[in-house]
């Protein structure tokens, strides 16, 4: 693990402490959590269903194609 820095506006910093008051969970600990949770969503929001159904589709096609090249 590797150590970085970084500035919070007064009010995050505020509800941080809160949070990890209320919950006994360390701030960088939370911290750590939230950057995972961006993270997570980022990856699901890059591959959407439709972009999932789109590949699947050019997929299929391929492969049809592949077929067709194998029996001439």
């Amino acid at each position: 693990m590797k150590a970085i820095s970084l500035k919070l506006a007064d009010k995050q910093l505020e509800l941080l402490d809160e949070v990890s008051r209320m919950t006994r969970i360390p701030k960088s600990a939370l911290v750590r959590k939230g950057i995972d949770l961006i993270l997570m969503q980022v990856r699901e929001d890059l591959i959407t269903a439709e972009l999932r159904q789109e590949i699947d589709a050019l997929l299929r096609e391929d492969s049809q194609l592949l077929r067709r090249l194998a029996k001439s």
